[in-house]
C-alpha cells in the first residue's frame, strides 16, 4: 500500500515521539526534525512509495544524530520483559478457552496496538490481556486463515514488534499443537522503531518453538519486501504453502507483492484512517486479511 495524506502528519508524529526519547537535547531535536522536514516526502514530492520506505530514510538519520544503533533499545526492552512477565498468565488463558487457536488468534492481533507508529512506548502487555476479549474478529475471515492453517505444512510468519513478538510465541505455540506444521518465524536484520530484531527473538524464547530467522534486509527498513530478502527466505517462502505476515509496516510492503496474492494472511490493527476506510473497519478494529 503506497502512502495516503494521512500518513504524513502520522510519521511526523512518530517521528518527534521518537526523538523526545531518543535524543538528549531540545536543540538537537530540533535540529533532527529540520532534517527529517527536508526530505522530499514532506515537500509534496515522491508519493509512490510505501510508510516504511519513509520511515526507513527518518530513522537513518536518527541513527546518525543519535550516534546508536538501536536508538529505542531500552524500551524495547522493557516492552518484552513486561511481555515476558505476563507470559504464564497468557498462555492459561489460551489453554482454558472453549476455542484456544480463536483466542490465541485474537491475543496476537490485540498485541499489534504494542507499536511505536501510535506511541513510542505503546501499550502495555498488561493493557493487551486486557483488552483482549474487546478484540472480536471478523468470523468469515477468521474461519478462511483456519481453514488454510488446516491444510498447510509449511508457514513462513513475518513478525513485527518487540513485546507483540512473546503473543506471536504463544500462537505458534497453540499451532504446533494441533497442527503437523513447520513455521519459520522472521524478524528484521536490522534494528528500526520497536520492530522485533533476531536478538529478540532469542531473548523472548523464540528460537525455543521454532525456527527463527532474520530477514537479511540490510537497512532500516519497517517492513519487508521479497526482493531484498535473503535467497534462503526466498527459496522458503517460494515453497510455503501459507504466510502470515504481522503488523501495518508488512502489511504496507507485502502487499505489493503479486507473488503473494493468495497465499498470505495478514493480521494487524485498524490503527489509522487508511486501514479503517478500506476495510469500513472501526478505530482498532482487529483485522483477517487474505491477500
Amino acid at each position: 500500500m503506497k502512502i495516503w495524506p494521512d500518513c504524513i502528519p502520522c510519521i511526523l508524529r512518530m517521528s518527534l515521539g521518537v526523538a523526545r526519547v531518543a535524543i538528549k537535547g531540545e536543540d538537537e531535536t530540533r535540529r533532527f526534525m529540520e532534517e527529517v522536514l527536508r526530505l522530499k516526502y514532506f515537500r509534496g514530492g515522491k508519493r509512490n512509495v510505501t510508510s516504511p520506505e519513509v520511515i526507513r530514510d527518518i530513522w537513518s538519520k536518527l541513527v546518525e544524530m543519535t550516534g546508536e544503533a538501536d536508538p529505542l533499545r531500552a524500551v524495547k526492552d522493557e516492552q518484552n520483559r513486561k511481555a515476558l512477565s505476563i507470559y504464564p498468565r497468557a498462555k492459561e488463558l489460551i489453554k482454558v478457552a472453549e476455542d484456544p487457536l480463536s483466542k490465541a488468534i485474537q491475543l496476537a492481533i490485540s498485541a499489534n496496538s504494542i507499536d511505536a507508529m501510535t506511541d513510542v512506548k505503546g501499550n502495555s502487555p498488561a493493557e493487551v490481556i486486557k483488552k483482549w476479549d474487546q478484540c472480536k474478529m471478523a468470523q468469515k475471515e477468521w474461519k478462511g486463515l483456519k481453514g488454510r492453517l488446516k491444510k498447510a505444512r509449511h508457514l513462513v510468519y513475518f513478525g513485527d514488534n518487540c513485546g507483540e513478538i512473546v503473543f506471536d510465541r504463544l500462537l505458534i505455540e497453540t499451532l504446533l499443537e494441533r497442527y503437523s506444521i513447520q513455521v519459520i518465524y522472521v524478524t528484521r536484520t536490522l534494528p528500526v522503531m520497536n520492530d522485533a530484531t533476531f536478538q529478540d527473538a532469542l531473548h523472548t524464547g523464540m528460537d525455543k518453538v521454532t525456527h527463527v530467522m532474520a530477514n537479511g534486509i540490510p537497512e532500516y527498513l519497517p517492513g519487508t519486501f521479497l526482493k531484498r530478502v535473503k535467497p534462503e527466505l526466498k527459496r522458503l517462502i517460494e515453497r510455503s504453502d501459507l504466510v502470515i505476515s504481522k503488523g501495518g509496516g508488512n502489511y504496507d510492503t507485502l502487499t505489493e507483492e503479486e507473488s503473494l496474492k493468495g497465499k498470505a494472511f495478514f493480521l494487524f490493527l485498524a490503527k489509522c484512517y487508511p486501514y479503517c476506510h478500506l476495510y469500513q473497519a472501526a478505530l482498532n478494529t482487529p483485522l483477517i486479511y487474505g491477500g
